[in-house]
């Protein structure tokens, strides 16, 4: 268990925020609920029992996430309002451990607008408290595992709670809690550098690169939690993570070039009769294929329906820095891992249940490319899967 965060935080709860306020003077209507670190207060018709949770969730936050050193002792005063004592009862405290990260994070001089850093790391700050609670922020990640804006129609900053999922990712792979700290507590952040460049520091290696390994964990369910999360997913949408393309290998020439299969993330957001605005974004059947933002992830799904030795080919447009993949599926636990540029050979398509290939991208371009399967007719690309590529290697050694 990861002792305590971000050492600098000496200060955070002598200092009000949003989320950690000084409370107004307590009204007739008030009730107050005190704790050994926080005085909260809240209305009359406020279950005390919802209060009692979110209070043991933030106790618990403090205990686990500030360094008590050279922190004065004194009461922190909340306020409780705000549609999240409307969740699930047992929630509560993952609710309070976020919100709390919250509170934290404002101590240091990052950029709000950084949804995906902010909404982020406080998602992670829930499963670092509470690491036994999936089902608690499992519809927080939602977006990603049932294919929300089809993984690139958004830009990175602007997904927001979807960015937990990457956290905990990396967390798990870099350091755990101690990368976060070491992320927010970097002087580089406090000189206004973007916080994937100091991310890069921290762990020697390009934003890209450590996008591409979470692109393949999503394909190969080597998250965090995937064992809880993706069946949860699955209940929702044949494939997690959500295909751009799916289709058979037949032994004829292949092209893929479009979309053709529905993103399920509309018709949730319908059935759940709430506002979507990702939802609008959704690429449609037919659009090219095109990964539209830096960063985006499109997966394509073929199943082999012969075993006629293959040609895998990508092919994108020469102004885009890809990262791509190839993954073959032997069951629901064995993945094989290979880069795919420009291409590899296939001697067995049916030795795999299905195969993905995994699509990202850096900063520039225009993300349009198109991948062909072809029968086999000349030697000159290497074996899919001929050795342990560093990303599959990677996968299978976790920290």
């Amino acid at each position: 268990m990861y002792a305590l965060i971000l050492g600098l935080l000496l200060l955070v709860l002598t200092i009000t925020s949003v989320f950690l306020q000084r409370s107004p003077d307590i009204q007739p209507s008030s009730r107050v609920l005190r704790t050994s670190n926080f005085i909260l207060t809240y209305q009359a018709d406020i279950s005390k029992q919802k209060v009692e949770q979110f209070a043991a969730g933030l106790e618990a936050a403090y205990k686990h996430l500030v360094v008590r050193e050279k922190l004065h002792d004194g009461v922190h005063k909340w306020t409780l309002k705000g549609p999240f004592l409307s969740v699930t009862y047992q929630c509560l405290p993952t609710i309070a451990a976020h919100e709390f990260f919250h509170s934290m994070q404002l101590q240091y001089p990052l950029k709000l607008a950084d949804r995906f850093l902010l909404e982020g790391t406080a998602t992670w700050a829930m499963r670092e408290v509470f690491p036994e609670s999936a089902e608690c922020y499992q519809e927080t990640l939602e977006d990603w595992l049932v294919g929300g804006t089809d993984y690139s129609s958004v830009k990175l900053l602007s997904r927001g709670y979807q960015g937990g999922l990457f956290w905990n990712y990396l967390a798990e792979r870099y350091g755990g809690a101690q990368l976060i700290r070491r992320l927010f507590e970097h002087p580089d952040i406090r000189l206004g550098i973007d916080w994937p460049k100091v991310l890069s520091i921290l762990t020697g290696k390009s934003f890209l690169d450590l996008w591409d390994e979470f692109a393949v964990a999503l394909a190969t369910h080597q998250v965090p939690d995937a064992a809880q999360l993706f069946p949860l997913a699955e209940q929702k949408t044949n494939y997690v993570p959500v295909p751009v393309y799916g289709g058979e290998w037949t032994g004829q020439l292949l092209t893929i070039d479009q979309i053709n299969w529905q993103n399920p993330f509309v018709e949730i957001c319908e059935k759940k009769k709430e506002f979507c605005p990702l939802a609008h974004d959704v690429a449609v059947i037919g659009s090219p294929l095109t990964v539209r933002h830096p960063y985006g992830i499109h997966f394509l799904r073929i199943i082999p329906k012969a075993n006629t030795p293959l040609v895998l080919q990508f092919n994108g447009s020469s102004d885009t820095d890809f990262r791509v993949y190839v993954v073959g599926s032997k069951n629901s636990t064995a993945y094989e891992t290979s880069p795919l540029m420009p291409g590899c050979i296939l001697s067995n398509p049916l030795d795999y249940q299905f195969l993905q290939v995994v699509i990202t991208r850096g900063e520039k371009g225009s993300g349009s490319y198109q991948v062909k399967l072809a029968p086999l007719q000349n030697q000159n690309y290497a074996k899919c899967f001929a050795q342990n590529t560093p990303s599959e290697q990677y996968l299978k050694t976790p920290t």
